[in-house]
């Protein structure tokens, strides 16, 4: 459990989602759509986005977010190419375990003393390196497990501490849309794979774009660029609107109460006004 720009709205369980656009130079932009639920008036809503907004109007400068983008990519064309670079030497470079063989015998020396003691050491030479070989490659393998078990438990944590009521929702459509690789590179590489989660099963089409990308390491590139361009900002839920119950009238509204209020204001006398709100404690 990672250009387009998307942003996605948080009230309770409340999503939004801009869907995104490319102007004429290639750089993306975004349209807010915005569906909001009622919700309690003390919570604040969250809104989780993709890169920036989209400039209300063309200005002859290249705005700043634009320029800012284009270096992003720079840099992570250019980290994909290193990546490839490494994996490469890594195929060609890769250690192959040593092979212990058959531990040798007068017999097989053909009873040469001589020949079965050289070779007795040779066989002894062998294991030790087969035994540090595979000592090395279980003790890598643990490391991965625990740095794994780290991961998937810092996902957990991140997950309870966003609270979002419909991240179930969102994480199995992810789950269902990713392959195990995709999802394990999310895991493992996203500084908040919680919130790369949420974000992609709230956004169908984007999630949709991104499962194509077979390539590992496009794929864990493609998921950092659009980490880095979340952002989560919170708001004020509107207050619900009061209602004002009374006796008095299909409204709800105690018009006589009103009325005589209204002329107290003007004469300064409240005293029909407390006679009056006497008279309906005493019903």
């Amino acid at each position: 459990m990672p250009e387009e720009v998307v942003e996605v709205v948080v009230e309770e369980e409340e999503i939004v989602v801009e869907e995104e656009e490319t102007n004429e130079d290639g750089e993306d932009q975004s349209e807010e759509n915005t569906d909001e639920d009622e919700d309690d008036p003390d919570e604040e809503d969250r809104v989780v986005t993709i890169g920036d907004p989209e400039p209300e109007e063309e200005k002859p400068q290249t705005p700043g977010w634009v320029k800012k983008v284009r270096k992003v990519n720079r840099k992570l064309e250019s980290e994909i190419r290193a990546l490839k670079r490494q994996l490469e030497e890594r195929s060609s470079s890769a250690e192959t375990p040593p092979e212990l063989g058959e531990a040798p015998t007068l017999k097989s020396c053909k009873y040469d003393q001589k020949v079965f003691e050289r070779e007795l050491l040779d066989y002894h030479d062998r294991k030790r390196k087969v035994e540090a070989f595979e000592a090395e490659k279980k003790q890598a393998v643990e490391k991965q497990q625990e740095n794994w078990q780290s991961r998937v438990s810092r996902y957990a944590e991140r997950k309870s501490e966003h609270s979002f009521k419909d991240f179930g929702d969102a994480e199995e459509l992810v789950t269902n849309t990713f392959d195990v690789t995709q999802q394990g590179i999310i895991v493992q590489g996203a500084d908040d794979a919680a919130l790369v989660v949420y974000a992609l099963g709230k956004n169908p089409k984007k999630l949709e774009e991104l499962s194509k990308i077979s390539d590992p390491v496009e794929f864990a590139v493609a998921i950092g660029r659009l980490e880095s361009q979340l952002k989560v900002t919170s708001r004020k839920a509107p207050p619900p609107e009061r209602k004002v119950s009374g006796k008095t009238g299909g409204s709800g509204v105690d018009e006589t109460l009103e009325r005589l209020r209204a002329k107290a204001e003007k004469t300064g006398d409240y005293t029909e006004v407390r006679q009056h709100l006497a008279s309906k404690n005493k019903e």
